[in-house]
């Protein structure tokens, strides 16, 4: 395996973010510039796009050493071999919604392999990742189709660019840094299945009983994720306690059973963990009662309910 520290020393991450700048043109970033200047960046920015198209068309392994040039060192190829192999091919569909087992599979590839969150929140890891993973023919449908948008963006240099990008390995730059466990689907993988296994764990701990595959149920949705990652990372720090992030699954689990199995609506999810959070404001939520904790869940939903058949 390799350490945070192995990764920094081959591409750092404001080398990685320029990397990225190179490929997308951000027209706020050069508005200060001369008119020249701007025209002189976009066609910088356009023939690295075609690089990439380039290198998508000519197949696997022109992709593989594409993304191995962003760290301009040959120490990126040479850490492939020390990076995880998937566990089989996936196809187009796999990828655009990976299911509970598929996020099993890649989790326990990667655990064993030794992954930690560290390096898990960098998006150059990822990058370096599918290069070996694209490299070993590992997406049978084409990179084209699987990363690139296929026919969508064949017309659009840079919305292909940043369909790619995203996928890949996140898009930082543009997105934040949630992008890398939102946007690329074998991030999202390894983070959600390890965040329903955690929420199954505490839970089973309080009382409870919510199996893996039932908290992966509730986080598999896009809007679920999206909203659960944004909140945990931008805006409500306290839910990366473990409890409060079981209370807020367990809740959304049962909120939509009483649903017919209905998704929730992304305002009841940040209205649900916002009420959550607020209690770890004010205490410790490793002294909370879990009754207190897992009833305030719960009566967020139900009163965002009651409020919006009022309304």
């Amino acid at each position: 395996m390799i350490s945070h520290a192995d990764l920094d020393a081959v591409i750092s991450r404001a080398a990685f973010r320029d990397w990225q700048s190179g490929l997308i043109y951000q027209g706020k970033r050069h508005k200060s510039q001369s008119e020249a200047d701007q025209a002189a960046i976009q066609r910088d920015t356009a023939r690295r796009q075609q690089e990439l198209a380039e290198a998508i068309a000519s197949g696997p392994h022109a992709v593989r050493r594409f993304l191995c040039d962003m760290a301009s060192s040959p120490r990126a190829t040479a850490l492939l071999d020390d990076l995880p192999a998937l566990p089989r091919p996936l196809t187009e569909a796999e990828m655009a919604q990976t299911t509970l087992h598929v996020d099993r599979e890649v989790s326990v590839v990667l655990d064993d392999w030794g992954i930690t969150p560290m390096l898990a929140g960098e998006s150059s890891f990822w990058a370096l990742c599918h290069a070996r993973w694209i490299g070993d023919e590992m997406f049978p449908d084409g990179v084209a189709r699987v990363f690139a948008g296929g026919e969508k963006t064949a017309s659009d240099s840079e919305a292909m660019t940043r369909t790619f990008l995203r996928r890949v390995c996140g898009l930082p730059v543009e997105r934040g840094n949630t992008s890398v466990i939102t946007d690329c689907a074998l991030s999202a993988a390894w983070w959600r299945f390890r965040l329903a296994s955690e929420v199954s764990d505490t839970l089973v701990n309080e009382g409870e009983a919510l199996t893996v595959a039932q908290a992966h149920r509730v986080l598999q949705g896009s809007v679920v994720w999206e909203t659960f990652v944004l909140n945990m990372i931008r805006r409500l720090a306290s839910l990366n306690a473990p409890r409060a992030r079981a209370a807020v699954v367990l809740a959304l689990h049962e909120h939509s059973l009483r649903n017919g199995g209905r998704s929730v609506p992304r305002e009841l999810v940040t209205g649900c963990m916002q009420q959550v959070a607020q209690l770890g404001d004010r205490f410790s939520f490793a002294l909370i009662d879990w009754t207190r904790l897992a009833e305030t869940a719960a009566g967020a939903l139900d009163s965002e309910v009651n409020h919006a058949v009022d309304c």
